[in-house]
């Protein structure tokens, strides 16, 4: 983060043009006040920062609005945590997990992609069966929220 010009709009509203660099250069990056509220900790300068954006070019000129911000540390962090496992109690759960699996899949194809594997705790079982999926499915901190969030979750780690 090279710097930070934080301006109200007309109805009120703060936003926010970061000014950042990395290996191509300087550049600046729009956050409106929703994202900014949530990511103005980490716009130091000096901060080094992932920066999630949407480009769109108007009249030649690339405009990039940014949707997200986290510390490098947790985006590091976040990277390595690439499979997911997930504690069922419930086979009724797997239709769910399948149907939030696969929306994903398709809501984000370039979302990083890790195994995926679900652990059953029934009593009628003699212990826990572990089932792996064997296909890799997007794995982010929403999709581990989904799911945890699904009936007959118990647990959802990261491996």
């Amino acid at each position: 983060v090279a710097g930070r010009q934080e301006r109200k709009s007309a109805r009120g509203n703060r936003f926010a043009f970061a000014q950042l660099s990395d290996t191509t250069g300087a550049y600046e990056v729009t956050l409106f006040s929703e994202t900014l509220e949530k990511t103005r900790d980490f716009l130091e300068t000096g901060a080094k920062v992932v920066v999630t954006v949407e480009a769109t070019l108007e009249s030649d000129q690339l405009k990039l609005l940014g949707r997200s911000v986290a510390p490098i540390d947790v985006a590091v962090a976040d990277a390595g945590s690439a499979g997911m496992l997930i504690h069922v109690d419930s086979i009724s759960a797997f239709a769910s997990i399948a149907t939030v699996l696969n929306r994903a899949a398709e809501q984000l194809p370039k979302a990083g992609r890790g195994p995926v594997r679900l652990c059953l705790s029934d009593a009628g079982l003699p212990g826990e069966v572990e089932i792996d999926l064997n296909q890799d499915f997007p794995v982010t901190p929403e999709i581990k929220g989904a799911i945890k969030s699904l009936g007959g979750i118990l647990a959802v780690e990261e491996f």
